[in-house]
């Protein structure tokens, strides 16, 4: 009875087997599943020019002409002016603008306010912290509550997860907010490939729901005031007479064109220079950004890992105000499990009753069928379809069709075949106390067992073996000379042949010179020598006279020096090129190294070092740095300083300040430990070495010198995956982590264990190690350390605001009389 229903019992088995990775959304797939719908953009022809949308690049030639960024802000109102002077619709200033003491007192925002009271058609950004859940109070912020949109609720409040949830707002200056035609917001959400393929639209605030920067300008661009936008939750937004589709969450599916080729772009300094034609900005959209390659923002996407984040928002408002819309038939789980059923039905039915030829050929049509039904609707329709999970059962039946056969199965009895013989397993000789073996088998390679191998240690560089142990390697160093395969060294299976990366006492270095290349230490022993062999002890780095030595690492030495013209004390951190032997490699690595320096040198924080100089010395490049009195954070940890917890909230404050300011300014450190913080003696912070760190992960690494300190390091950094400013945040994190605890999060005995350990395991929360530290710490670093950087806080900002309530029981108060 078995064999007579078997085919359908396979045909059964293989579809409940695709069903159950479709509705586990199994990872491997999914990834597969998005490369496929992304290959489909790479099918699509040469598209015109959006008729409605121009962009206004401030890019390479602007910094040329009129001066690197930033910009004062009177340049930006000399750049609207210019572009208002076009007579277009709407111009969406794609240019955060945060409080500014000097710009403010220098008058320069006030112009830039006045500027846009003439245009009046200028629409601004701001951004916001994200909120894990919705918060129920309801306020109106000036001014911003004017953007508020409608809902399809007669109470104004919808599902919880319909709209992006938000604790705080962070406007432009309110003169520049007062004059703007509106405002909205700007979020980046990745898939968890870490590409672009959706964008926010609506936000939730306090009881109002707001449009990001994209709906406003197109809005504006149609003559709609907020008000009259009307957002049906999970279906679509009503806009101007047009229905722009999005999911549960307000997102968008963006329908990309070809990067470079779908808008009209147009350089600041010819705007400026007014060498534009004259109807070039008529009635248009004129989306004003920074696109010079060392300031402005790329996104990975489907049809380019590089795209400029302004095209992609240029992409956004194309889709909206040319109804350009993608649909994606992926809104019904239940609808596409039943059409797997039943084609897993369809073909247990004809597949048998068919010889295997024609099996085959029914199979591979249908699945060339379903290959070109896809491309059609995608190219003609504008509809993705999702059909890998279909491929995949038509794959699966066609390694399957011999086994449909009735008399195969039959002959298989599913389970009735014969046991085959187990082969033979091979037993250890027996040891007698003397060392002497006992009917040794012939010409057998003899392997220890885990349980002897155990008993070989390496301990300070000596081979340490039980008598039992020694007798086995004795008997086995005899067959290996007649053996193919020798025996492996003992090194190979030692469980302490790499040790912790950290080190137990400043007596007792145990680290590996392996795993201290990686933690940027010196190594014991080996190495190039820093000024060569004779011994002479370099002097002068260029116009700086060296008065002292600070330190050493893998990369250098950093010197305590003047600089005899203004007698200021700097600090010089020097770094090796000797490693380079391929001349134009090291032309590359200087250039590269120099342009960091300068990009960091350009920031200008209270917490961050700042830059003087950078130069050459011989086979050295040198960096002239801010010299500081103080400490590493490191050190601190080392030497077991107990922080106060309110130390700790206002040390992280301040990291957040320099992280989220360099980050504006489209430097990523890659590099956060504690030995790159500096603590002063009033507990101030200084972040070092912005933009070295970058050179150090990118060009050093080619030359086999391995840079960076494995624990502090991201799982998407290990992983080779692009990085962002999230990665210094998983890196804070476990600084955070090992303030509050005195020891890291992931420990290894090796560094692939480490690894492992890094991508894969949770740590214990804090407060688990040390009941006194506040569960906040726990949510705080739970977040920071999340494995996706899509879970993480998104900004460095929002640390600080995960710590918000704890930073106010500690904020001053009003002393009471006794």
């Amino acid at each position: 009875m078995l064999g007579k229903y078997s085919s359908y019992i396979l045909c059964l088995l293989i579809s409940i087997l695709v069903v159950t990775l479709y509705s586990s959304n199994f990872g491997p797939l999914s990834r597969l599943e998005w490369k496929i719908q992304d290959m489909m953009y790479s099918f699509r022809g040469s598209n015109s020019l959006s008729p409605d949308i121009v962009m206004v690049n401030i890019d390479d030639q602007s910094f040329k002409q009129f001066g690197q960024w930033p910009w004062n802000r009177d340049r930006i109102a000399d750049l609207v002016a210019a572009v208002g002077a076009g007579h277009p619709k709407t111009i969406m200033l794609d240019i955060l603008f945060d409080p500014d003491v000097r710009q403010d007192t220098a008058g320069y925002t006030s112009i830039l306010a006045g500027q846009m009271s003439w245009t009046k058609n200028v629409v601004l950004p701001y951004e916001f912290s994200r909120a894990e859940f919705r918060s129920e109070k309801i306020a109106t912020p000036k001014y911003l509550y004017n953007s508020s949109i409608q809902v399809n609720n007669e109470l104004g409040i919808l599902d919880e997860n319909a709209a992006l949830p938000s604790q705080k707002v962070f406007l432009p200056p309110e003169e520049m907010f007062q004059y703007s035609a509106g405002l909205g917001f700007k979020q980046i959400i990745y898939d968890g490939d870490r590409k672009i393929r959706r964008d926010p639209l609506v936000m939730f605030y306090e009881g109002y729901y707001y449009p990001s920067l994209t709906l406003r300008s197109a809005a504006h661009y149609l003559g709609v005031e907020p008000s009259n936008i009307k957002l049906v939750s999970g279906e679509y937004i009503v806009i101007g007479g047009r229905q722009v589709p999005i999911d549960k969450k307000s997102e968008l599916f963006i329908n990309y064109g070809k990067p470079g080729q779908s808008f009209m772009q147009l350089s600041a300094a010819d705007v400026l220079n007014e060498k534009i034609a004259p109807d070039a900005l008529k009635n248009k959209l004129a989306l004003i950004s920074v696109t010079a390659e060392m300031a402005t923002d790329f996104c990975q996407t489907p049809v380019s890992p590089r795209l400029l984040a302004s095209e992609k928002s240029a992409n956004v408002i194309g889709n909206i105000l040319q109804s350009n819309f993608i649909k994606r038939l992926d809104s019904s789980p239940g609808l596409d499990m039943l059409i797997l059923f039943l084609l897993g039905a369809a073909f247990a039915f004809i597949l048998p009753r068919i010889t295997l030829l024609y099996r085959l050929i029914v199979l591979i049509v249908t699945l060339f069928v379903l290959a070109n039904v896809n491309f059609i609707l995608f190219n003609s329709l504008k509809i993705l379809a999702r059909p890998l999970y279909i491929s995949l059962e038509l794959v699966l039946l066609i390694f399957a069709s011999p086994l449909l056969d009735e008399e195969f199965l039959q002959r298989l009895n599913f389970g009735g075949l014969k046991p085959q013989p187990q082969p033979r397993q091979f037993k250890h000789p027996k040891i007698v106390p003397e060392g002497r073996v006992i009917n040794p088998p012939r010409r057998q390679t003899v392997k220890p067992s885990e349980k002897e191998i155990e008993t070989i240690a390496v301990d300070k560089g000596a081979i340490k073996k039980s008598p039992e142990s020694e007798t086995i390697m004795n008997h086995a160093s005899e067959q290996a000379a007649t053996s193919a395969s020798p025996l492996p060294t003992p090194l190979e299976h030692s469980p302490r042949y790499f040790e912790e990366t950290e080190v137990s006492s400043p007596g007792e270095d145990r680290v590996p010179d392996e795993m201290r290349a990686l933690a940027g230490m010196t190594p014991r022993s080996g190495g190039t020598p820093l000024f060569g062999t004779d011994g002479n002890q370099i002097k002068r780095l260029g116009r700086y006279e060296i008065l002292s030595e600070l330190g050493k690492g893998a990369m250098g030495t950093v010197y305590k020096g003047i600089d005899p013209a203004i007698n200021r004390n700097v600090a010089l951190k020097t770094i090796r090129l000797d490693f380079v032997q391929d001349p134009e490699e090291l032309a590359e690595l200087k250039e590269r190294l120099s342009r960091e320096a300068r990009a960091a040198g350009k920031l200008s924080h209270p917490n961050i070092v700042t830059i003087y100089d950078v130069g050459n010395e011989g086979v050295l490049q040198y960096i002239a740095m801010e010299y500081l009195e103080g400490q590493t954070l490191e050190n601190m940890i080392r030497r077991k300083v107990k922080f106060n917890y309110k130390i700790i909230a206002q040390m992280i404050t301040q990291i957040c300040g320099a992280l989220d300011y360099a980050h504006a300014q489209g430097i990523v450190h890659r590099d956060i430990k504690p030995a790159n913080i500096m603590v002063l003696n009033d507990y101030t912070i200084k972040v070092m070495d912005f933009g070295i760190a970058r050179v150090d992960s990118s060009s050093m690494t080619r030359t086999g010198i391995a840079m960076g300190t494995p624990n502090y390091i991201s799982p998407e950094q290990l992983q080779g995956k692009p990085v962002d400013r999230r990665t210094d945040i998983f890196s804070l994190g476990v600084v955070i982590y090992e303030m509050l605890v005195g020891r890291r999060p992931f420990r290894g005995e090796n560094l692939t264990s480490l690894i492992y350990n890094i991508v894969n395991s949770e740590p214990d929360a804090p407060s688990a190690i040390d009941k006194s530290i506040p569960n906040i710490f726990d949510r705080v670093i739970a977040k920071a350390l999340k494995k996706n950087p899509d879970e993480r806080y998104q900004k460095a900002g929002e640390v600080v605001g995960g710590l918000a309530d704890f930073i106010e029981t500690f904020s001053a108060k009003r002393p009471t009389s006794v």
